[in-house]
């Protein structure tokens, strides 16, 4: 019986996160500050993570 493909614990870390700030920032409309409130994070830290998943809060702003 073969298993069904599971990402490695890193890569299912990664997409979480991606998703999680992803979607943080569509509610927030890119507000960095908000977003990182709300998952919270301070600032310097949410900053981290973007650079890390190379995501720019002005492409959720309106």
């Amino acid at each position: 019986m073969k298993t069904p493909a599971l990402p490695t614990f890193v890569e299912a870390r990664n997409q979480f996160e991606l998703n999680y700030l992803r979607k943080l920032l569509q509610i927030t409309k890119g507000n960095v500050t908000h977003a990182a409130r709300m998952a919270g994070r301070n600032r310097t830290e949410f900053y981290k993570l973007l650079s890390r998943h190379e995501l720019d809060a002005n492409d959720f702003k309106e």
